[in-house]
């Protein structure tokens, strides 16, 4: 009866391994994209590459959201397992490797799909590994790819960047979280926002209508400022502005907002249309500086501007997963009632 049982552990075990339930977890580093392209091929995906997943962030250095790597498509077997992988295959020039590597990826009927020219870009989560993601880029040319991507540029970003800020934001909160906190802003100000366990707060200011909270190693700071009985403000660039650059001013008198390199845009903060801005700052006296990014929207229902800002001060280290860390956290913000 033992041996019975022991066989039918072992076929099952099998049997799910077969069904592809036993994946290993992804690897890699989490803002690296591998490309997995021919020598061919690679000469004119190169620009398409950049436009896609190109965007970098000025810290002061800019860097980019995504480390783009170019192994050899011949080592994919030994690299298949990691976070996130794009091949690209153009059918003419034909090749070798990048050709035959689409083929053995696609199923039939989306190879041949790509082959007459009625689908160009397959996008696929979990293949190989749990957290994977791969996508297929696959065409006769280089111009019918082009113009496939000009209408899902923003969906094939997505494909990588959506599930990246999920896995960072599981790894954020999976410790302890500060929840009195939060509920005690929640009560005191009418908002709420998730506080990781190491945040502290450094300055709590209801006259001035600002809350700032930090942590070391690397220093970064989160604000929230907020003009009350708004309504008659009509909210536009230049007000977002000026009130980005008059924000250093409530945090010490050492410190600014520079313009070298400064952008603002229209955007979306959560569901409040808003003005979502990006630069650096810098201290007056010392060799110190950094990026910052804020956010700012008006809500009707507490009648109010809110501004939201995070920097960080990290010197001759990389900070692009960090600030995209704070961008999580800010993101959880809420209003009472809204």
């Amino acid at each position: 009866m033992v041996f019975g049982c022991g066989l039918l552990s072992i076929l099952i075990i099998i049997g799910s391994i077969n069904c592809g339930s036993f994946k290993r977890r992804a690897v890699g580093i989490e803002n690296q994209i591998l490309i997995f392209v021919s020598d061919e091929d690679k000469p004119y995906v190169q620009s398409l590459v950049d436009s896609v997943f190109g965007r970098v962030v000025y810290t002061p250095r800019p860097e980019p959201i995504f480390e783009l790597i170019f192994p050899d498509p011949n080592q994919f077997g030994e690299q298949k397992f990691n976070h996130n992988i794009l091949v690209i295959s153009l059918f003419n020039p034909p090749d070798s490797t990048g050709d035959i590597l689409v083929r053995s990826l696609l199923p039939k009927d989306q190879y041949n799909s790509a082959k007459k020219r009625e689908n160009h870009i397959f996008a696929r989560k979990d293949r190989f590994s749990i957290g994977q993601v791969i996508a297929i880029l696959a065409a006769e040319n280089i111009e019918i790819l082009l113009e496939s991507i000009e209408e899902k540029e923003r969906w094939l970003f997505d494909q990588f960047n959506i599930p990246f800020l999920e896995r960072q934001k599981k790894h954020m909160f999976k410790r302890l979280e500060q929840k009195e906190l939060s509920r005690e802003f929640s009560e005191k100000y009418g908002w709420r926002m998730r506080i990781q366990h190491d945040y502290l707060v450094m300055k709590e200011d209801p006259e001035h209508n600002f809350i700032w909270i930090g942590r070391a190693f690397p220093f970064r700071w989160i604000s929230v400022k907020w003009i009350d009985n708004a309504s008659e403000i009509a909210l536009n660039t230049g007000i977002a502005t000026d009130m980005i650059k008059e924000l250093p001013q409530y945090f010490t008198e050492k410190i600014r907002f520079i313009d070298y390199h400064y952008k603002i845009e229209e955007t979306f903060f959560n569901q409040w249309q808003s003005w979502r801005a990006e630069g650096l700052w810098e201290h007056r006296d010392k060799v110190k500086g950094g990026p910052f990014v804020s956010y700012v929207f008006y809500d009707g229902v507490s009648d109010r501007i809110y501004h939201i800002n995070f920097l960080i001060y990290n010197p001759g280290n990389p900070k692009i997963v960090l600030l995209r860390q704070m961008d999580i956290m800010v993101h959880t913000f809420s209003v009472i009632g809204s």
